[in-house]
């Protein structure tokens, strides 16, 4: 725990399918920040246990995550864990050790979380996949209506990345109470050498942050994460623009009537 504090821990805030892959080999090959995407042991082992047994996800981190994190630092470089679940349960255990880690709130528009999820049949509620590594409207701590069940795979898929902003929108207040610094930016940003400096900046605490232009190139230049996963076997075709447009305004209603 005191070499993980030494050397600064960096998570992100994000709903998955939104370039948390691309982030990782940024920060990794042109910050030289210790990166890596959903390192082991993987937080979704005991997702569904945290969900309905919170006190869990601090046994876990203590008896698992922390000593395989530590075990792998170099030096007091930063050590950044890049993944979609530490704000499904496991931020608040985190606090509560005494970590303060920096957060990235990566961001991406719901349409396009959504039908990214479908595409690789990643279903909150529904799809083993979506079982597996998401929240679902049945979990504790997130905001439904009781009638969920009869949205489509689709609208289930907008209304978690509508969930994902409220928990952004949330830790965006509460951490920095806590003493932790956070930095948003959306998915699109991290491609522009100009938009991605701020968090680079963030990041290391310098104002001069000098990156390999070509690297930077090359790396943003590369699909990271092709719609490919464990959920392709369920995936389904894609509504068009129209239904996009009346599923979402049905799952926004729903969730605006409960304020």
């Amino acid at each position: 725990m005191k070499a993980l504090r030494a050397a600064g821990l960096i998570l992100t805030v994000t709903p998955g399918r939104s370039g948390t892959k691309l982030l990782t080999r940024l920060l990794a090959e042109c910050l030289d920040i210790q990166a890596e995407h959903e390192a082991a042991p993987r937080l979704n082992f005991v997702l569904r246990t945290v969900q309905f047994a919170p006190i869990a996800a601090r046994w876990w981190l203590v008896s698992e995550k922390i000593p395989a994190i530590a075990s792998r630092l170099e030096g007091k470089r930063p050590y950044a864990d890049i993944s979609h679940l530490y704000c499904k349960g496991f931020i608040e255990p985190l606090l509560d050790l005494g970590l303060r880690p920096s957060v990235i709130l990566l961001t991406r528009p719901a349409r396009e979380v959504a039908l990214s999820m479908l595409a690789i049949g990643s279903v909150p509620a529904r799809t083993v996949s979506g079982h597996l590594v998401l929240v679902g409207p049945d979990d504790p701590g997130v905001v439904a209506p009781a009638d969920w069940r009869a949205w489509s795979d689709y609208q289930l898929c907008y209304w978690y990345a509508r969930e994902i902003e409220r928990r952004q929108r949330h830790y965006s207040e509460t951490l920095p109470k806590a003493g932790c610094r956070t930095f948003e930016i959306a998915m699109d940003e991290l491609t522009g050498m100009e938009t991605f400096l701020p968090l680079a900046r963030f990041l290391t605490r310098k104002r001069d942050v000098r990156i390999d232009p070509e690297r930077f190139a090359a790396i943003v230049a590369v699909n990271q994460n092709p719609r490919e996963g464990v959920g392709q076997a369920e995936a389904a075709d894609p509504p068009d623009e129209a239904c996009c447009a009346a599923a979402e305004a049905d799952v926004d209603a729903a969730l605006a009537a409960l304020g």
